[in-house]
Parts: C-alpha cells; structure tokens; sequence
C-alpha cells in the first residue's frame, strides 16, 4: 500500500507531501491543475525514465519519495533481493533528479532504475487510457488463466510440464553437438586424437610440478651457488693468512680472554660462548665444504627439465591455465572422443529419449489445456457478468482456445480474448476493439474477477472516468468501491459519482505566488468536500441546488460505504 508520496522541486510543484489510505483514494481538480503531474511523480518513482526539464525553477534537483506499507510475502521477497527493514514494513523509495547527476535509493540503498523497475511490479498496478497491461497483450493470457483461481492439479500438471521441457531442452542440446556430417566427425576426432596425444606425451598425470621447478632451479644455479660456499668458506676461514677470517678473529678473542676466566663469572661465561660459536663455525664451515663436494652439474638433466617445462607451457597456452585445468579438458575431450566413436548409437537413444518426453509432455498439456477450458467457461461468465453491471449490457466475452505448432512448459494453448460491446458485432480480440471509455470498465472488471489472484497492493486507475457519465458514472464508481476492500484504489476522476464514494479526497488546485504558479494538493473534508463535489456536479458556479445535490451524493456514498 502506498501510504505517503514526498514531492520537491518537480515542474510546478515546489513542495508537497500527500497522504494515502487503505481503500478508495480519489484526486480531483480543475483541468491543467496538476493532476497529471501526481501520477507522473508516482511513475518517476517506480522507474520511469527522467527528463531534465522536470526539474523545477526553485532549485537545482527534483525529489521523490514514496512509502510503502508492504505485506509479510512482499517482505520476504525483498529481504532475498537484499533489502533491509528499519521500520517494521516501511519500504522508501527515493528518487533525485539532478541536472548533471540522478540516483535512487530503496531503504537507503543505492539501486539501478531497471531493479527499481521490477520491484514497482510489486508493489502498483497502474491503468491509464492507451497504455497496454496484462489484459491487453495476448502473451499474458495462458499465465492469467492459471493464476485464476490457481488449485493444485494444474501446478503439478504445470510443474511436471517444465520438468519435462528442461529435460527435453538438455537433450536437444546433446543432440546438436552431435548433429554432424561423417566428415565433420572425422574431422573432429583427428583434432581429439592430436590434442589427447599430445597431452599424453606429457604425462600431466605424474608431474609434480612444484618439484620440476626446484629441480630445475638448482641445476640451473649449480655455478653459482658453488661460488657463493667458496666465498663464505673463504670468509671463515681464508687460506690467505694475510686476509682475515671469522675463525681468526674468534680464536684470537678467546686467546684474549682465557687468562681472565678465573677473575671473573661473567668473561668465563662470554669465553664458554666463543668456544661453542667456533665449533658452530667449524661445523658450518664442514657442511659448506660437503655440500659443495656433492653439487654437480647434469646438463642432460637440465635440458630434459627445460623440454618439460616448454611442453606444460605448450599445453597450459592451448587447454587452461594450470595441470588441473588441463587435466579435466583432457577428460572431457576423451568422453567427447568415445561420444563421437558410438555417434549412431548416441543419435538413436537421443531420439527415443525425445519421443519419450514428447509423448508425456503431449498427455500433460493435453490435461492441463482441459483444466483451462474449464476454468475459462467460468471465468467468461465472471467478467461478462462483471461488464454487463457495469453498463455494456450488450458486452459478450469469449475465451478463445488453439493449438500452437509445438509444446513448451506452458503446454500446448494459444489463448486469445475475444470481446463485443455491440449488439451484433463479431468477437475480436480485445486489444483492438472497444471505445476508451468501455475499455476502461472491461479493464475495471478483469481487475475485480482477478483481484483473488493478482497480489499487488494497490491500483491506480488515471481518469477511469473518461467517457461516462450518469448511472455508468454511479456503477464504475461502485465497482471500485467495491475492489478497494481487497486493494487500495488511487484514482483521478472528473465525476462526482465517481469522487464521492472515496475515503480519501484530495484536492489538486493551482495558486498563484509573485512571479510564478504552483500546483498543490490538500485533503478536503466537511464543507470543503461539499464545495469540490458541488463544483465536479454544477461547474465553477455553486448554487444551492448543487450544494444540495452534494450532500445528499456524499450521504449516499457513505451508507453504501457502510453496508459493504
């Protein structure tokens, strides 16, 4: 349910903050005051796409908030979208229009008009004369005539049908990589063969590759590392007497001290050290010396290595970035290999398997398609029944059935629907018949019958009103009165029949400032209601009589309120 609708800075409305109810809500207003501007302020804040020139003279950006009051099935959908909640099951819209910058933001989340755009699904349904919805466009057919009245035997019938069709698609897909010519098979298992080979020749099973690269660095580094010992070697111990070494300094520093190890715990303590340190040199001089005496260079080995590591270069350049990725491209190409050497036999089992699911999926259809004729002989009763109440007494809806060329997880029916307000004329389809002002009660009654089943809280209908008037006027209006108890209505209406059943009446007016005009809304009640429906009944001039005629038009609508 929209509750609160912030407006600032849009066209000619500098600020406005209008308040929405549960059931009827209803805009009136003079011609040109502004009543447009509210629902194109409303379409802004589910997605619409901004102009800049929408952007008011009294400041730099224009913004929209609307709030919304959502139920616990709505919420929970839009908590796995990633929506938070701060308050309860308030969700705030917010839309800036900035000359050089826009944005939007749900709950204070930043968002993308096209995610914008599929949550305003959720949450309005708009109609307007000339703008085409789901009862306009044949493709919504089949899935409103199972969102009608929806029972458990034609989901699992619809469930069992999709199943169907994405096991059948996963078939269809095999098939098409074997759909092959005989040279075209030849040709592909001459590349399988190559690139198994050549996998193959490297044997990526039994490679450790981590253990190839430390081999082959050391061999690589035999010369310089045997430099390295000799130049540490050398700096422990030099075999020029002349050049000093760690173990010169060492022996000649406990040399120094031994005299003194009787005076004193502390040098007896630090002498002890630079004995242990110049047998740690000693041994670490011994192991330098060992280890250089068993590195030798293999220059066989290394070139072996270096034709390994070429050849894991090769493969990760042609079948993925590491052995891993190459080891499943390798299983993969054998499976394709054995595939293509039983391609006959493959062939043959695919097509049965089809004809399999073809079969099921015909008996499916066929059981769901007789659930729908079903449910459409109801249905057609329903809206004809609707449409006649609402004054096309000669109005006959017609749920028409064909068989489409094949079968998909919506089965097997093209639905189209077929309507005639005349007396006489022949059914056509719906999006091409009817005036606007019947197309707008056919619109009214498709939203009663399926107000059970379509789940969005609140409908706009914008000059629903266009093209009726009297005891039409008085049934449109009572038909909406009657849906606002299952959805909030929001409604822009120019009859008085129409205004005086709302709940909630808002006034749209202009008023003028210095230099500029603005457009404003205000909650009208006791006597300024009385007024705004005398005017919608008489003109501009109030008289008596239409004062008159307000009242007792405001009184009838509130006892119908009450009964209903």
């Amino acid at each position: 349910m929209l509750e609160e609708l912030f407006i600032d800075n849009f066209v000619i409305i500098k600020r406005d903050h209008i308040f929405f109810e549960d059931g009827f809500n209803v805009l009136t207003g003079e011609t040109g005051s502004g009543k447009s501007l509210i629902f194109e302020a409303i379409n802004l804040a589910l997605g619409k796409r901004a102009n800049k020139d929408t952007i008011g003279k009294f400041s730099d950006k224009t913004l929209i908030e609307a709030v919304f009051e959502v139920e616990e099935d709505l919420k929970d959908k839009l908590y796995d979208m990633g929506f938070s909640f701060d308050d309860d099951n308030k969700l705030i819209i917010t839309r800036t229009i900035g000359k050089k910058s826009s944005s939007v933001r749900i709950n204070g989340r930043m968002v993308s008009l096209g995610l914008l755009r599929e949550l305003s699904d959720l949450l309005i349904d708009i109609y307007r004369q000339g703008d085409s919805n789901s009862f306009m466009n044949s493709s919504n057919y089949v899935d409103l005539i199972d969102e009608y009245t929806r029972d458990k035997e034609s989901q699992e019938l619809l469930d069992e049908l999709y199943g169907l069709n994405k096991e059948r698609e996963g078939f269809l897909e095999r098939f098409s990589h074997i759909n092959l010519s005989d040279e075209e098979v030849r040709r592909e298992k001459d590349l399988l063969n190559y690139q198994i080979n050549e996998i193959e020749d490297v044997d990526i099973f039994n490679i450790d590759e981590e253990a190839i690269n430390m081999e082959y660095q050391k061999l690589n580094s035999v010369t310089s590392i045997i430099n390295i010992t000799n130049k540490i070697k050398e700096m422990i111990d030099s075999s020029d007497f002349t050049t000093p070494s760690v173990t010169a300094y060492i022996n000649e520093a406990i040399s120094d001290l031994d005299e003194f190890t009787s005076m004193d715990n502390k040098i007896e303590d630090i002498y002890q050290r630079l004995i242990t340190l110049s047998d740690e040199v000693n041994d670490l001089y011994n192991d330098l010396d060992s280890y250089e005496m068993n590195l030798e260079q293999d220059p066989e080995r290394l070139y072996e290595l270096e034709m390994i590591n070429q050849a894991i270069f090769s493969l990760k350049r042609k079948y993925g970035s590491s052995l891993d990725e190459i080891r499943t491209y390798y299983e993969e190409i054998k499976s394709r290999r054995s595939e293509l050497e039983d391609i006959e036999d493959l062939r043959s089992n695919i097509d049965k398997e089809i004809s399999k699911i073809d079969k099921k999926m015909e008996k499916t259809a066929s059981g769901l398609s007789n659930i729908r004729k079903k449910k459409a002989k109801v249905l057609e009763d329903e809206i004809n029944d609707a449409i006649r109440e609402l004054n096309i007494k000669n109005g006959n809806f017609k749920i028409s059935f064909d068989i489409k060329d094949s079968i998909n997880n919506k089965g097997l029916d093209n639905i189209d629907f077929l309507i005639a307000t005349n007396k006489g004329e022949i059914l056509k389809s719906l999006s091409k018949t009817a005036s606007g002002g019947e197309i707008s009660r056919i619109m009214l009654a498709f939203k009663e019958v399926f107000s059970d089943s379509d789940k969005v809280g609140t409908l706009i209908f914008d000059e629903i009103d266009t093209g009726i008037s009297g005891r039409t006027a008085q049934l449109v209006g009572e038909r909406i009165l009657k849906l606002s108890k299952k959805r909030q209505i929001i409604a822009i209406s120019h009859l008085p029949q129409i205004a005086s059943l709302a709940s909630n009446h808002i006034l749209i007016s202009k008023e003028d400032l210095d230099s500029f005009t603005i457009s404003k809304t205000e909650r009208v009640e006791g006597a300024n209601r009385v007024n705004e429906i005398a005017r919608l009944i008489g003109g501009v001039d109030i008289t008596p009589t239409t004062i008159e005629s307000s009242k007792e038009m405001l009184k009838m609508a509130e006892d119908l309120r009450n009964a209903r």
